[in-house]
Order: structure tokens, then sequence, then C-alpha cells
């Protein structure tokens, strides 16, 4: 028990909290009412999580600098959640593909930011 609330992990627990009550605040939960809504929901409260977690470690790490990681898959779950928005409310063929066609473009991006990573250019 003494491993899961030691002084290492309350960095865990503050982000959780934050985008919890971020959450609770933005999010009526009492409008879901399907399974679209509740994923929308839930994407909405993951892309807080990773807001959240993006700015802990900017405030917290010793250079003040924002990963390009966390940047990316952000987008890439809030442009997902878009998609769900664009195919629960009109389906259109066009816009749904040019947004599967941006996530992809930032799949690649990201497999390529994690490939030639500042930190391992320097190793």
């Amino acid at each position: 028990m003494n491993n899961y609330f030691s002084i290492k992990k309350i960095q865990v627990f503050v982000k959780l909290f934050i985008a919890l009550a971020l959450f609770i605040y933005i999010e009526d939960l009492s409008k879901i009412n399907s399974f679209t809504t509740l994923t929308v929901a839930i994407l909405e409260l993951i892309i807080i999580l990773e807001l959240v977690r993006m700015l802990v470690e900017f405030v917290l790490s010793d250079n003040n600098q924002i990963k390009l990681r966390f940047m990316i898959d952000s987008t890439i779950i809030f442009f997902i959640r878009d998609i769900m928005l664009v195919a629960n409310h009109n389906f259109q063929v066009q816009k749904i593909a040019s947004m599967l066609g941006i996530v992809l473009a930032l799949f690649i991006f990201r497999i390529i930011s994690m490939k030639y990573s500042p930190k391992d250019i320097e190793k």
C-alpha cells in the first residue's frame, strides 16, 4: 500500500484530480444518453488528461519545454473525437476522409519524431 501513495507518485494523483475536476466542471453528465456521446465524453476526458499532463511536465521540467509527443497525442485524440462527432451528426465522406488523412499524417509525424528525437540523437 505504501508504494501507491508515495511522494514520488503525487504528481500522477495531482494530474488525475485536476483533469477530473475540469471534466466534471465542463461536461454535463446528464446529457450522456447514448454510446456515441459517452465515447465523445471519454475522449474529451482523455484530451483534458493529455493537456494537464503536458502543462505539468512543462512546469516541473528543468528546461521548461513541452514534449512534441504530448502535443501530437492530444491532437490525434482531438481529431478522433471530431471524426466521431461528424460521423454521428451528418455523415459526410469527404470531411471524414480528410480528417482521417490528417490523423494519418499526425501518426507518421509522431513516428518520425520518436525515431529522430533529440534525446536519442545526443546518445
